[in-house]
């Protein structure tokens, strides 16, 4: 099987992952554009409205990555002063995380360039692909 693999023809520009990473892409570039953030932060700055106060851990299973770049992500935004980080106060090991008056602020941006940019892109659908394509690629992530 493991051979044959090489011999499977496979076009990458119609590879249906690549397509959907590329736009995504294309999208965070257009929302994020004159920010200084990267994806990993705005998923933080994204998260943090609905689940503030919350631990680095907690941050982890909202954004879907690893301590690893939740940790980096955290620093860069702390450095923005989008956020503040501190011990939590009854387990010395748990870190708390807020957003700064500044990072409320942000949020505010982010949240209508977020919408604008999804509502441009849906806009090349019709009605019906629009309400298929939510509808197909919701399924997919409660699947995950």
């Amino acid at each position: 099987m493991r051979d044959q693999a090489h011999t499977l023809p496979f076009d990458l520009s119609d590879f249906l992952l690549f397509q959907m990473s590329v736009i995504a892409g294309r999208a965070f570039q257009r929302i994020m554009e004159d920010t200084g953030l990267q994806v990993p932060e705005w998923r933080i700055m994204m998260a943090l409205p609905a689940n503030q106060p919350c631990s680095s851990h907690d941050l982890c299973i909202l954004t879907a990555m690893d301590a690893a770049r939740v940790s980096r992500a955290q620093r860069r935004l702390e450095d923005l002063e989008m956020i503040s980080v501190v011990r939590d106060t009854d387990d010395r090991r748990r870190l708390v995380v807020r957003l700064s008056d500044k990072g409320d602020e942000e949020v505010t941006r982010l949240k209508f360039a977020a919408r604008e940019v999804e509502s441009k892109m849906l806009q090349q659908l019709g009605p019906e692909d629009r309400a298929s394509l939510k509808t197909a690629i919701g399924g997919l992530y409660e699947k995950l």
